[in-house]
């Protein structure tokens, strides 16, 4: 059988499009349209976007907090080496550290009473009262030897009087501190 040139023609057209047709159910229809998966691409690509974002987040958050923690063992590690676990055995020698200080700088300690400890959360404190008798600069000489001390000593109250020859009466209140383990 032969075939009309138009008929070829034809032929020929209506082959393309039942190619074409069945070309486009197959690659657009059986898995979506390709603005459909662009955006599902688009969204895959922002989950995992937010999810990079969020572990980069949590690296910067790590690396402070390992800096903040190794801060934190070195402030402990001072700390405890400037308060003593036992204070009943170094009392006497803190009050023998006091006394030399008052010495070297000047000043006359007439009395010392240490008060009894206080618990607090993680440390203990104790109050001691000292007299002194001494003039102006070997009491700020005095009280720059308490603020350097190794023992942590802190200066609670302060009173000053003084006579008619300039001689200063002073009653000092410290606290020093224990850790508690």
């Amino acid at each position: 059988m032969k075939l009309s040139p138009r008929d070829r023609k034809l032929l020929i057209f209506m082959g393309v499009i039942i190619i074409l047709a069945a070309g486009y159910y197959f690659l657009y229809m059986t898995e979506g349209s390709p603005a459909d998966r662009w955006n599902e691409v688009n969204e895959k690509l922002a989950k995992q976007e937010a999810q990079l974002k969020e572990a980069r987040a949590a690296a910067r958050m790590e690396e402070k907090l390992e800096r903040d923690y190794l801060e934190a063992q070195t402030r402990l590690k001072f700390a405890k080496g400037r308060l003593p676990v036992e204070e009943e055995e170094r009392l006497p020698q803190l009050l023998k550290d006091v006394y030399k200080m008052g010495r070297d700088s000047g000043v006359t300690i007439s009395s010392s009473s240490p008060g009894t400890l206080q618990a607090k959360e993680y440390y203990k404190i104790r109050p001691i009262s000292l007299n002194l008798t001494c003039d102006l600069p070997s009491l700020v000489k005095f009280l720059y030897k308490i603020e350097k001390s190794e023992r942590l000593l802190d200066v609670q109250n302060i009173s000053i009087s003084s006579d008619e020859k300039g001689n200063l009466s002073v009653t000092l209140h410290l606290a020093t501190f224990v850790y508690l383990e």
